[in-house]
């Protein structure tokens, strides 16, 4: 195939083709964790489809122009015609799969540098099924790449656009009963003895947007022990109109639980040669599920 990739042939010497989730997911599968099978549609694909933006004239500091142009950039992407060479391979790729459920997800070539991370930059698409809203959904991943925060970031951290291309991963939906993310060395201490389990019940997009509070855990390196646990508030209702916000004494992991989740997220930090590493994973069937690994870029800046 010309534009499609599968996971499990992929390593870290692929990101200019797959991005840097693709190529993460690869070196987790290599490292012989449980990740969730899919493929990744390449920056070849982007290239083939994508005409090439040019913002040299942008001015950044101008907000409602970058806006405008922004918008118009994206909604030109969004009705780009797929080449039917292109659109066979992802067809072809996602039957191969059983046309599952699945996530699809945005893997860019400038995903983080040592000083800056892209997480969250792009978009995700959740629960996606059918050939044909899998193609929208690659769509819509690809003018995510031009989003004002996107564009704005980029610029602000000296990443030039021109350059730029963007891979999606198409990848079957983890089981979910718990998700979260891990950090396997304190960022908010930068305590080298410790590292952070953050976890919310159900999918975790919301949990690693900020856009919930999570029940948190910080573990004592190498062995996965709970040194301090604070739980996320939950509201409930005490009586028609009063809501009590509550701290509960458990969260939605189990000591054990915790443990086995460390432990499994320092192997993956070995493999990543000792660099700390934040975590995706979800909880499911009664397993531990691995949906991205890559490095901290906080340290040193608490």
């Amino acid at each position: 195939m010309s534009y499609v990739r599968f996971l499990q042939d992929l390593r870290s010497k692929d990101l200019s083709l797959v991005g840097g989730k693709g190529a993460n997911l690869g070196e987790l599968i290599h490292a012989k964790m449980r990740v969730p099978a899919g493929f990744v549609l390449t920056t070849a694909g982007y290239r083939r489809c994508v005409p090439v933006i040019s913002l040299q004239e942008l001015d950044i500091v101008n907000l409602r122009s970058l806006e405008q142009k922004t918008l118009d950039i994206q909604k030109h992407i969004a009705a780009v015609s797929i080449p039917a060479s292109v659109e066979l391979e992802i067809k072809e790729a996602y039957r191969s799969m059983g046309s599952p459920i699945v996530a699809v997800r945005s893997s860019a070539t400038a995903e983080d540098l040592p000083s800056a991370s892209f997480a969250g930059q792009q978009e995700t698409y959740l629960n996606v099924q059918g050939e044909e809203f899998v193609l929208e959904a690659v769509k819509k991943c690809w003018a995510s790449l031009w989003s004002l925060r996107a564009v704005q970031y980029r610029t602000w951290q000296g990443v030039a656009s021109g350059d730029l291309a963007l891979a999606v991963v198409i990848q079957g939906m983890a089981p979910h009963e718990i998700s979260g993310v891990v950090f396997t060395l304190n960022p908010l201490s930068n305590e080298a003895s410790e590292l952070i389990i953050n976890a919310a019940p159900g999918l975790g997009e919301a949990l690693v947007q900020g856009e919930i509070v999570p029940d948190q855990w910080i573990a004592r390196r190498p062995d996965g022990a709970v040194l301090k646990f604070t739980p996320a508030p939950r509201i409930r209702q005490s009586a028609p109109g009063l809501l009590i916000t509550q701290r509960p004494s458990r969260g939605c992991l189990n000591s054990q639980q915790v443990k086995e989740l460390a432990q499994l997220c320092l192997r993956i930090e070995e493999h990543f040669e000792s660099i700390p590493q934040d975590i995706e994973w979800s909880y499911g069937l009664g397993e531990f599920h691995l949906l991205q690994s890559r490095p901290i870029t906080t340290l040193g800046k608490g």
